[in-house]
């Protein structure tokens, strides 16, 4: 299956070109099992073959990474968390989401409030499915599309520029980005806990 859709998702950027690009980051957010990280090196290695600008990619794929958030946003803001959970119950199966997968990008929404929705998009799985608990969480629209964007260019542009800099070996990253969950939580939730005690000691002199 995920065969399947990642050549579906390498041959659409091939033959559609720019246009392909946007529109692979756009549905990645709508199909979880089809991983950013087996397509954007490789979207980095071509633009390594002179195919593509490097810049104009990664931009794209983050415009279209960030429309497919804002859709995702849309649901949790309108609809709630018990209509959404009914949703995933009954048309999940066929997006390959389960609403504990939403769950889990909803712990780490409460975990790190606000700031999980830029760290968030470091994240396999949670950067698709964060923008939910913010539409939950009525984050505002501008903070969570400053932050969404932030997030997805640091992401895209790390995983494409890998690709244009590895060439014909871009493989290579995809092991070490399926690894490296544990360490970016533990690192985020330092990051969170060094900032708590910074701003106590700086507003309680």
């Amino acid at each position: 299956m995920i065969s399947s859709l990642v050549d579906f998702a390498q041959n659409l950027v091939l033959v559609g070109g720019y246009p392909g690009v946007f529109a692979v980051a756009f549905l990645e957010n709508f199909f979880p099992p089809l991983p950013s990280e087996l397509i954007f090196p490789f979207i980095g290695f071509v633009a390594g073959r002179g195919e593509f600008s490097l810049a104009g990619v990664v931009l794209l794929g983050t415009l279209g990474t960030l429309l497919g958030a804002w859709f995702w946003y849309g649901m949790g803001w309108f609809m709630g968390r018990a209509n959404l959970e009914k949703f995933f119950q009954k048309y999940g199966r066929l997006m390959r989401i389960h609403f504990a997968d939403v769950e889990r990008a909803e712990a780490w929404f409460i975990r790190f409030k606000t700031p999980a929705i830029f760290f968030g998009r470091l994240v396999p799985l949670v950067r698709t499915l964060i923008s939910i608990p913010a539409g939950f969480g009525r984050i505002p629209a501008w903070q969570f599309s400053i932050l969404s964007f932030a997030g997805s260019l640091l992401w895209i542009g790390f995983l494409t520029g890998a690709g244009f800099l590895l060439g014909e070996n871009w493989l290579g990253i995809v092991p070490w980005v399926q690894n490296y969950e544990l360490v970016l939580e533990v690192g985020l939730l330092l990051a969170v806990l060094l900032f708590g005690f910074w701003f106590y000691r700086h507003h309680h002199r």
